[in-house]
């Protein structure tokens, strides 16, 4: 089985995120990248290739126009803000209420920020943008790889990307992958795709 492994997830490294009324240490962190790497070339379950480039047509599958230039120009706006703000995350802070009109993007970064996420547990950084972007073309790289004949395929990418929505992000998500890969195999003429969301508790 051939793995896509996003070689810039490490870009994206949040310092810190907002959870139950304090600032923690994030949770979502490369070593889990890392640790999976590890165990696949450790176990010898195939080749590891980095992801072939697609266009930002691929993205605009599932997320606004408007949505992608946010997150490609935010670090540059938050940065501009006050140069001070290179050496900290950025974090939402105030949420316009989607009843609001959200046909018109707000001047304000902090609103503007609010308007394309759900919660301050998804810090962005100076390599979001990148991190994402390369995540996004792991899962469009496994989905073709499946499309041109391939049994199987593992993207091993992060940030993750399943939480976001087609013009916001949270829940460690900026790009949906899983909606990217579904939406790339209907493209290549898969009549129904089946997305599997497995989650897991671990109890000590």
């Amino acid at each position: 089985m051939i793995t896509f492994y996003n070689p810039h997830h490490a870009l994206h490294q949040g310092q810190f995120e907002m959870y139950r009324g304090a600032l923690v240490p994030c949770h979502e962190v490369p070593a889990r990248a890392d640790h999976v790497l590890a165990e696949l070339q450790r176990r010898k379950l195939g080749a590891v290739l980095d992801p072939q480039p697609f266009d930002t047509v691929a993205l605009e599958s599932i997320h606004s126009l408007r949505y992608l230039q946010f997150l490609e120009a935010a670090w540059a706006q938050w940065v501009a803000i006050d140069p001070a703000n290179a050496a900290r995350d950025a974090l939402p802070s105030v949420w316009p209420t989607r009843s609001f009109r959200t046909d018109i993007e707000p001047d304000n970064f902090a609103a503007r920020m609010g308007l394309y996420s759900f919660d301050a547990g998804t810090p962005l950084t100076s390599g979001t943008w990148v991190a994402a972007r390369a995540g996004a073309e792991c899962a469009l790289s496994a989905a073709q790889h499946v499309a041109l004949g391939a049994r199987a395929a593992f993207a091993l990418s992060r940030p993750p990307g399943h939480h976001a929505g087609a013009d916001f992000f949270g829940g460690y998500c900026f790009l949906n992958n899983a909606a990217l890969a579904a939406q790339h195999l209907r493209s290549s003429g898969l009549a129904r795709v089946a997305v599997l969301d497995v989650d897991y508790c671990l109890i000590a």
